[in-house]
């Protein structure tokens, strides 16, 4: 349970939650069911990834990244 209240886990959240919502943007612009057949999937995900993992190093601190 300690692990969920890290500053890195918050900020691997907060990356992640970032990520998803700039991608729910453009979820809702679509128009049928075809528009999220043809969406990069792929590059979403990696996205939600990169949201996670800098969101986790942000909340690690300067110190963690450097030393």
């Amino acid at each position: 349970m300690t692990i969920l209240h890290s500053t890195a886990m918050q900020g691997a959240v907060t990356g992640f939650l970032s990520a998803a919502g700039i991608d729910f943007q453009a979820f809702r612009a679509w128009k049928s069911f075809d528009d999220a057949r043809k969406y990069s999937w792929s590059l979403a995900a990696w996205r939600w990834f990169q949201g996670a993992f800098v969101g986790a190093l942000t909340g690690m601190g300067y110190g963690a990244v450097i030393s």
